[in-house]
């Protein structure tokens, strides 16, 4: 009678190894499927530490942006004024050869005027979502840094003073149009200024941006290799438990008719 019992344990616990490796088979083809690893308690706390990281660097990168963007459209409100400035230049150089007469003046006023205005109107136009960087002083503070908590501030400028030196001008005789051009050139000095201050603030923010993307990328790259499943490895797992599973089956076979003869001896 012992061999018998000792055929059916034997079964049981093959039974019992191709349940566990018909099991690992399912875990493996899910892995596949979803592309997914199963990872241990500590990878999933580390894998959630990071992404909170990757967040908080996908923020930044968002405000990084649109300060870019209040930036870029400030650069090019100064650049509407400069070339205003210039055509006033052209005005009042024209206005102050004194070979002019009164009625020239007079035309030449009226255009000077005109463009003097809308000197303030390109200031007013760089605006972005409410941030204007040339009407103003208060700026735009964006955090970023590698612990996403440092403070990066850009400095605006107010251009309306410039708009209301210029529209106080007068070309209206030779000798208000010569003063008229001293005062010119100071305010492109004040717009180059504005200009050199947000060409450094924009190179520092696509600084801050591309720091901000590469620690970003790099802890992505961190989480997929915790989170993501490596097909290669499971393919070739899934086809060492497939050549164990048939095993597992033939082996089951085999005991179950190694028992069925044993009985049949002692009936």
């Amino acid at each position: 009678m012992a061999m018998p019992i000792n055929i059916t344990n034997l079964a049981t616990t093959l039974t019992n190894n191709l349940n566990n490796v018909t099991s690992q088979i399912n875990s493996v083809q899910n892995q596949l499927a979803t592309g997914q690893s199963i990872m241990n308690p500590a990878q999933t706390g580390e894998v959630t530490r990071l992404t909170a990281q990757i967040n908080a660097y996908n923020a930044d990168l968002q405000s990084n942006t649109q300060a870019q963007n209040a930036v870029n459209v400030a650069i090019t409100g100064l650049q509407s004024q400069t070339a205003l400035i210039q055509q006033l230049q052209t005005l009042a150089s024209q206005a102050s050869t004194q070979t002019l007469s009164a009625t020239d003046l007079s035309n030449l006023q009226t255009t000077f005027t005109q463009l003097a205005n809308q000197i303030i109107v390109a200031a007013n136009n760089a605006n972005v979502n409410g941030i204007n960087l040339l009407t103003g002083t208060t700026g735009i503070a964006i955090l970023g840094g590698v612990d996403t908590t440092s403070l990066y501030t850009v400095t605006g400028s107010n251009m309306s003073a410039v708009a209301i030196a210029c529209t106080g001008l007068s070309i209206s005789s030779a000798a208000s149009a010569s003063s008229c051009l001293a005062v010119l050139t100071s305010q492109l000095t004040t717009i180059s200024s504005a200009q050199s201050s947000l060409s450094a603030s924009l190179g520092g923010l696509t600084a801050e941006a591309s720091q901000a993307t590469a620690l970003a990328t790099g802890l992505q790259t961190t989480v997929n290799s915790l989170s993501q499943a490596n097909p290669t490895q499971l393919q070739a797992q899934l086809q060492t438990l497939n050549n164990q599973q048939a095993i597992d089956y033939y082996l089951i076979t085999q005991m179950n008719q190694e028992a069925a003869a044993m009985l049949a001896i002692f009936r």
